[in-house]
């Protein structure tokens, strides 16, 4: 697998994933014994060892050992959880952005990129050297009509592939079928903004669960709204000013009824359960307690359920391990090849 983080330096860089393995393995082990008897008779033995493998880290307990590990990438940061390590060298896949604000892989490793200063969504394949856009307008136009957005800040999936985008300055949602780049409203009202629940007030967030769903993060309105498929008006699930602040929300992978919030004034990630007035859960240490997060923007879940944050002030990608309230660094801007600044948003293909 790969890490991809969008930065505003108009590059999207992508990391890989290397599994923990040793290149070079060496021990040694020194062991003497001696026994007697009443006949006087004496015996010693000496026995030295020393063993070379190209396999997964290994343990062994003797009287005294010695073990040495070389990796082959030159500069990596391991991570403790499902023993892996990460290569900090990483690889351009897309740029020419003027505002790069979310990052989505498909199943076929191709990448989305809203970018909201160009008003439109672009898909890049893989290898490609140019991308493609598929809503919104290829020029830069900006308007509200069915083939056109306006700040589009987020964009997300569904089961059945069809795309939704949180259209910021229209304060509605997209929904855009495959291979199509007519829209269709599925949450808010075109260019409307109050706070009734059939509008939206600068939604930057969005989310679908598995029955199409639609999650939005009304940053205006301070609360995040369901709207159901066909639904002509949302329900609130969390309202509480400290959404005034937030950025980036995600489904609970492993709970239908909470999700983690990223809240970039405040420098933390909440887990929050809906219909609750205060957060469950927040996380702000990096390092057990040595550092905290910055300025939190978005978020992704790996396949075991580990929460990746881009923090865009101190330029590093933390991942917090399922059920582990203390973050690792894994993505670092001061051993990062190319340099990369001001993450905004991070994905796995």
């Amino acid at each position: 697998a790969a890490l991809t983080v969008v930065t505003t330096k108009t590059t999207t860089t992508t990391t890989s994933l290397t599994a923990t393995t040793t290149t070079t393995s060496t021990s040694s082990s020194t062991t003497t014994s001696t026994s007697s008897s009443t006949t006087t008779s004496t015996s010693s033995s000496t026995t030295t060892s020393t063993s070379s493998t190209s396999t997964t880290t290994s343990t062994t307990t003797t009287t005294t050992s010695v073990s040495t590990t070389t990796v082959t990438t030159t500069s990596f940061i391991s991570s403790p959880s499902n023993n892996l390590y990460w290569n900090q060298t990483g690889v351009i896949v897309a740029d020419h952005f003027d505002n790069p604000t979310s990052l989505y892989f498909d199943g076929n490793d191709n990448q989305y990129v809203s970018d909201r200063l160009k008003d439109h969504v672009e898909q890049w394949s893989p290898n490609a050297s140019a991308g493609v856009t598929v809503a919104g307008s290829a020029t830069g136009a900006a308007g509200s009509s069915s083939i056109l957005l306006r700040n589009p800040d987020d964009l997300t999936f569904d089961t059945n592939g069809f795309m939704y985008v949180a259209d910021n300055g229209n304060n509605r949602v997209q929904r855009f079928l495959p291979n199509s780049t007519i829209g269709t409203t599925v949450a808010g009202t075109t260019s409307q903004s109050t706070s009734a629940l059939t509008d939206l007030s600068d939604p930057v967030a969005i989310d679908v669960d598995e029955n199409s769903n639609v999650y939005v993060l009304d940053r205006g309105n301070r609360r995040i709204v369901k709207w159901g498929p066909n639904a002509t008006s949302g329900t609130s699930m969390i309202s509480n000013s400290l959404l005034s602040n937030a950025y980036d929300f995600l489904l609970s992978p492993t709970s239908s009824n909470q999700v983690y919030i990223s809240n970039e004034i405040n420098g933390v990630i909440y887990l929050w359960t809906f219909g609750a007035s205060t957060p469950t859960l927040t996380l702000a240490n990096v390092y057990s307690s040595t550092s905290t997060l910055s300025k939190p923007r978005g978020m992704a879940f790996d396949s075991y359920g580990n929460l990746y944050v881009a923090d865009r002030s101190d330029n590093w990608v933390v991942m917090y391990c399922t059920n582990s309230t203390d973050g690792i660094v894994i993505v670092d801007s001061s051993s990062a090849t190319p340099v990369i600044g001001s993450l905004i948003a991070v994905a796995f293909d």
